[in-house]
């Protein structure tokens, strides 16, 4: 995952969203806590922009 500016990239793929501090937590650390995206959790849309990379293996959970 890349941060440019306002913009997050996936395997070069450009991501458009609205939950910019969610995005660039997930581009600093390598490890996601649960509890770090706990403010976002409960926002189907930002959980629905999520599982698309999980699911194309670009992230995962340990």
């Amino acid at each position: 995952m890349l941060h440019i500016g306002n913009r997050y990239f996936i395997n070069g793929e450009s991501l458009s969203s609205n939950h910019a501090a969610a995005w660039n937590l997930l581009s600093r650390h390598r490890k996601i806590r649960g509890s770090i995206l706990s403010h976002v959790t409960h926002d189907s849309c930002f959980m629905a922009q999520l599982t698309v990379p999980i699911n194309q293996g670009y992230l995962y959970f340990q």
